[in-house]
């Protein structure tokens, strides 16, 4: 069983240059991009068009081309990051905020260099995958009970997600080829497939 382990995910990511560390961030907002997609269709919120082309900045830094303003991609996607006193509380809504807070941190780990804001943008895909197991298991009302952790940990949407992370790392740890564009397309596809496994 695959475990969540943020510290050794940080310390990994603090080994790697800069178009390393935003890579590894860019692909975990690849995979909940179609989360967000459903947070937009069902609440009418969010600006899918415009989440994407931050995130298609944020690729792009990461390849080494010029960008001229990752800071307004970070702006842009932090403000549609969905907020419990914007109006009655969906479901989607918690999906959303992952989302959005994943392109935003990815857009924070290339301007600053930032092994931590890499590192939460792999918490955002685990959150994620903790809320839905949440819904996923039966009469999960019991927060306080001592399994609890373990039976979250141990649904398959978390289990999915975490070794999609372990892949995600190790691809862009390996010194061995251009591993940019094999990584976005795994990782949209991947959680294009696992978004549809999810309530």
């Amino acid at each position: 069983m695959d475990e969540y382990d943020e510290a050794q995910i940080k310390a990994r990511l603090a080994k790697l240059n800069r178009s390393g560390k935003t890579a590894f961030a860019a692909a975990c907002a690849e995979r909940l991009f179609p989360l967000f997609e459903r947070y937009a269709r069902v609440t009418g919120q969010g600006d899918v068009a415009a989440l994407s082309l931050a995130l298609e900045n944020v690729w792009r830094a990461s390849r080494g081309e010029q960008v001229e303003d990752l800071a307004q991609a970070e702006e842009a996607a932090d403000g549609m990051v969905p907020t419990d006193y914007e109006g009655t509380w969906v479901f989607e809504m918690g999906y959303g905020q992952n989302a959005a807070a994943a392109v935003a941190y990815a857009a924070g780990s290339w301007i600053r260099d930032s092994s931590e804001e890499a590192t939460l943008g792999a918490r955002q895909v685990y959150e994620a995958a903790d809320y839905a197991a949440q819904e996923l298991i039966p009469a999960f009302d019991n927060f306080n009970a001592p399994d609890v952790e373990d039976r979250l940990l141990e649904c398959p949407v978390v289990q999915v997600v975490l070794n999609g992370l372990a892949i995600d790392l190790a691809a862009v740890e390996s010194p061995v080829g251009d591993l940019w564009v094999g990584l976005r397309e795994r990782a949209r596809s991947a959680g294009e497939a696992w978004a549809r496994t999810v309530p």
